[in-house]
């Protein structure tokens, strides 16, 4: 019998315009209903999760980082967390900076970065503008991002590029050059974190703290670092709308995340009790 649920955010839980459909929110609280625990699992810092927490009223944990941080974020408790050194950060640094990368932080609790004109930062500004107060991304730009990454913990170095290839050679100079991972969390979006970290190893942390076997574990994903949690637990289900390889790691496909996907398959799975 399954006892949890565990949903990546872009491409999977969320439609194309960021939104948790009707359809999903509804799937989700029947969850509840029946005691399955949900869980969101994102390359997302889970400060970037307020405006979905707030609508999903069932979720209280969250896999932040790709796996960097899990926190229960109704209280602030961090059950388990796995940071960058300030060396891996100021060598990666360099790396990007080498091959003409756009870069920022993902702090413990907030973004940060020291060029008010990073695409993808501005990206987040402009969501901000769209919320309310309390749904608003935690942000700050820093005189000098090497200074910073000395006094502060970090989860998570975000590296964009227009070109996906271009992200992937560059993956392998962090990983051979530092003692971090990098893998792609988009196709534009590289993510680097401490070595070992993973969603995967994360939902078996969770799990043994939960006293949750693996096996009654399901997971949703979409992108090329949900393959290993998709591989892992005991019935992995990648979106329509996913790359190949993850559909081809994936025991089944969901519909698309534009069409309720998640939602849909949720109630083949449990049933429609509780609407």
């Amino acid at each position: 019998m399954y006892r949890m649920v565990v949903t990546d955010l872009d491409g999977t839980l969320l439609n194309n315009k960021k939104q948790v459909s009707e359809a999903n929110v509804k799937a989700i609280q029947n969850l509840k209903d029946q005691n399955i625990t949900f869980v969101m699992a994102t390359g997302r810092s889970d400060v970037m999760t307020r405006a979905y927490t707030k609508q999903l009223k069932n979720v209280d944990i969250v896999i932040g980082c790709d796996g960097a941080v899990i926190r229960n974020i109704r209280t602030g408790e961090i059950l388990c967390e796995n940071h960058l050194r300030s060396e891996t950060c100021h060598t990666t640094f360099e790396i990007c900076k080498k091959y003409g990368l756009q870069y920022y932080v993902f702090a413990k609790d907030e973004l940060v970065s020291d060029d008010p004109q990073n695409e993808r930062f501005l990206v987040h500004q402009k969501f901000n503008q769209t919320v309310e107060e309390d749904e608003e991304i935690p942000m700050q730009i820093a005189d000098d991002l090497n200074e910073y990454v000395n006094d502060h913990i970090i989860y998570k170095i975000v590296v964009s590029h227009n070109d996906t290839s271009y992200l992937d050679k560059v993956a392998e100079v962090i990983k051979k050059e530092t003692d971090a991972d990098a893998i792609r969390s988009g196709k534009k979006v590289l993510a680097v974190k401490a070595r070992g970290v993973s969603k995967a190893e994360a939902i078996k942390k969770l799990a043994q703290k939960l006293g949750i076997l693996i096996k009654d574990i399901i997971a949703f994903g979409d992108e090329v670092n949900d393959i290993e949690m998709l591989t892992l637990v005991g019935l992995g289900i990648a979106m329509e709308n996913a790359d190949d390889v993850v559909k081809e790691a994936a025991d089944q496909i969901a519909g698309r995340n534009d069409q309720d996907g998640v939602g849909k398959e949720l109630e083949k799975i449990f049933g429609n009790a509780g609407k």
